[in-house]
């Protein structure tokens, strides 16, 4: 990585720009270059920014300023691409002469690599090695990427557990951070973590389990339903962020459904929806257990119950409990058969 290389040659540069969609790692870069800063140079301040509330004349102000007892201070701008053209002309300024006691990291996680291409300040960035992308991993990439992440770890994990861990958590970085960390603590000193401890382990995060809740409401096995909502409860997750996340499900059914059934590439599928393919084949395969007016149902059903839980009007768990209840007294609402 270009910033490894930085680091370990000594050629910071002053101004950074990390973009892209994996705020992780946008996220374990800052701490690389901050833990660096720390070591190497005498980290004399670290500022956090927001462009949302910082004018970016106010941020390079702020990088400019000196340092009275030496080392370097650590300023971060998050948000970059909310600036208009007109808004980034005091950085064109700045550029010319970088504070030398500054490093300068600007975040932008909205910026594509097509937008740095349209600008001639994050183009003259990117000529100078300064533009770093993080764009979101591709299905086999986070694959690769958990492998690595084992093996910097101590550990083994092999291409068959990796997928498994993926398809059981999410592509989210953090949370499949997370679950390996507790994979390595769980194998102790055994250097190979197995498909089964990931399946035993992973089998309880959100991700997983609210496919689980919605595979169960599209089957017709309430009891299923509620003893997968009653574990999300017991790990702590708050009613009203549970119906956030099934509702978010429903409406990527409804979508899956519009875009026809007989879809033959899960491929172009995960692009429409914007997920990864082996998430499109699980939401192909459970949209065939509900009817389009059904998924318009629930959905709508689900904003009332999100309203009563805001507005207190019922124990939220009972309130997602009913649904369950109510949602197996209409069998309509499924085309799939039931399993009571």
């Amino acid at each position: 990585m270009i910033l490894t290389r930085h680091l370990q040659k000594g050629t910071l540069r002053p101004v950074y720009l990390f973009y892209g969609e994996e705020e992780f790692l946008i996220r374990r870069a800052l701490a690389q270059l901050e833990g660096w800063l720390a070591q190497r140079e005498e980290l004399a301040a670290k500022l956090f920014l927001d462009a949302a509330a910082t004018p970016l004349a106010e941020a390079l102000s702020t990088a400019r300023a000196a340092q009275l007892w030496g080392g370097r201070q650590f300023v971060v701008l998050w948000g970059v691409e909310r600036y208009k053209v007109k808004e980034l002309a005091p950085l064109a300024k700045y550029l010319e002469g970088p504070s030398a006691s500054t490093v300068l990291v600007l975040v932008g996680l909205g910026l594509k690599a097509k937008d740095v291409q349209a600008s001639g300040l994050w183009r003259r960035l990117q000529d100078q090695e300064a533009a770093l992308a993080f764009p979101r991993l591709r299905e086999g990439e986070v694959i690769k990427w958990l492998e690595q992440e084992a093996k910097h770890q101590g550990k083994t994990l092999g291409p068959a557990a990796a997928r498994l861990l993926l398809e059981t958590v999410g592509p989210n970085l953090a949370d499949l951070a997370q679950q390996l960390a507790k994979l390595s603590l769980y194998t102790g000193t055994d250097l190979l973590i197995p498909a089964a401890v990931v399946q035993k382990l992973a089998s309880h995060s959100r991700v997983h389990t609210i496919f689980e809740l919605v595979e169960a409401l599209g089957q017709g096995r309430p009891e299923r339903a509620l003893k997968v909502l009653h574990r999300l409860l017991e790990l702590g997750e708050p009613a009203s962020v549970i119906v956030v996340m099934v509702a978010r499900q429903i409406r990527l059914l409804l979508r899956t459904l519009e875009a026809g059934p007989h879809r033959p590439d899960p491929a172009a599928l995960a692009k429409e929806l914007g997920v990864l393919p082996f998430v499109a084949e699980k939401l192909q395969r459970q949209a065939a257990g509900f009817s389009l007016a059904g998924l318009q149902q629930q959905l709508l059903r689900l904003q009332e119950i999100d309203q009563q839980i805001k507005t207190g009007m019922a124990a939220p768990h009972l309130l997602l409990e009913k649904f369950i209840l109510d949602l197996d007294r209409q069998p309509s609402l499924r085309t799939g058969p039931s399993r009571h």
